[in-house]
């Protein structure tokens, strides 16, 4: 390298083999970056496959818990654990099988449902409704007909569908059992109701009526709005849609965006709010077994047709596209989604897959299991018997 100097300051020159270099060096630089950029990628596929397709052999008894567990004992993950109920009472327990709180009631035929910290808990053609938070403390409220469905929303507002002399009425109630409305359905007028559901915010309500014309049967979803939008609406009905040749006895809001419908024969996506629509028709052509929906999914178990398998395992996302596909062929009573996950419950048998389709876990049980629950922390489930429960863990 050459080296001039003028006025005080010195001027550099590269030579033809310090560029060389240089030219060199940087290609040695972007080879190492390369070869880095292709281990990182490696490196996270890896990581992703290991993940996605991972399987757990055994389980650990990380707690056993005495109690005496009844057939109507129902559970389900809620905040960092589960909640258990039945006929007697409800409890919480946390991610490790310890119970925070207990609360003793007589409720029967108990339905739950729960949203954000609040629970739900009411008697099926009673009228009875006790309402939770997650501290345990509980409210009272007394219906004056026999309720035939119940939901909350996150700020505690209570929906109630209740079966009257001569129609059917939708009534909520806030936190405070205060009445914030009632509406009057008649069978000639909506419908037979089926099922109904509350949006988180407390502002929309979904109806699935069975509407008989004669000899014809058909479906109506109807959409209600008690905020401004639905004020200048009769009943606050703000849209209605009908499907023909098919019953729909379940519905449920999947967030506040939108709405699952899922009929004998086909799952219906809505968008919701105060102008709902109909966004995507999904015909199911085999026999529905059981249904699965939380916030984000809906999960479909149907008797395979053009498998060797007996059922089918089918999970859709918000926006009705299918994202998983599972055969199998044992025997179960309940399907529930948990985090990623699908879990198929038998009365001695468990399986848990994944989104990708792989089963993750099966297990053999040698007491009758009533209900498996997802809890707050992953992998970590609370398997309920006649006998108590127990806390495993999945290794």
């Amino acid at each position: 390298m050459e080296q001039k100097t003028k006025s005080g300051f010195s001027l550099y020159v590269n030579s033809s083999e310090s560029v060389q270099n240089a030219i060199v060096l940087r290609e040695k630089k972007k080879k190492y970056r390369k070869i880095l950029l292709i281990g990182l990628a490696i490196l996270c596929i890896m990581t992703f496959l290991i993940y996605r397709y991972r399987t757990y052999h055994t389980m650990s008894s990380t707690k056993e818990i005495s109690k005496e567990m009844s057939d109507s004992t129902q559970s389900f993950a809620y905040e960092n654990g589960t909640i258990c109920y039945n006929e007697d009472g409800i409890s919480f327990l946390n991610s490790k099988g310890e119970t925070e709180w207990n609360k003793t009631f007589s409720v029967r035929n108990p339905i739950s449902s729960y949203c954000g910290d609040y629970i739900v808990v009411a008697s099926k053609s009673g009228n009875e409704v006790k309402l939770l938070d997650d501290t345990g403390n509980m409210k009272s409220l007394t219906v004056s007909y026999p309720i035939i469905d119940a939901e909350v929303a996150e700020q505690g507002v209570i929906a109630l569908m209740l079966q009257g002399d001569d129609g059917n009425y939708i009534e909520l109630y806030d936190a405070a059992q205060e009445k914030l409305v009632s509406i009057k359905t008649t069978p000639t007028q909506n419908g037979y109701p089926m099922d109904i559901d509350v949006s988180s915010d407390g502002q929309n309500l979904v109806v699935s009526y069975l509407v008989v014309d004669g000899i014809e049967t058909k479906s109506r979803i109807a959409f209600y709005n008690f905020g401004n939008e639905g004020k200048e609406k009769e009943d606050r009905l703000v849209a209605g849609f009908d499907f023909k040749d098919t019953v729909i006895p379940k519905v449920s809001y999947m967030g506040n965006s939108r709405v699952s419908a899922i009929g004998d024969n086909e799952l219906v996506i809505f968008k919701a709010g105060s102008k709902p629509s109909m966004k995507k028709e999904i015909e199911i052509n085999e026999s529905i077994k059981s249904i699965a929906v939380n916030e984000d999914y809906a999960a479909l178990i149907v008797e395979a047709k053009e498998s060797e398998e007996q059922y089918e395992a089918r999970v859709y996302n918000r926006a009705g596209r299918q994202i998983m596909s599972h055969g199998f062929s044992y025997e179960f009573n309940k399907a529930s989604l948990g985090d990623g996950e699908l879990l198929l419950i038998g009365s001695y048998h468990c399986s848990i897959l994944n989104f990708a389709g792989h089963e993750m876990f099966r297990h053999d049980f040698d007491k009758r299991v009533l209900d498996i629950s997802p809890t707050g922390k992953a992998r970590r489930y609370l398997v309920s018997y006649e006998s108590g429960m127990e806390l495993i863990s999945l290794r």
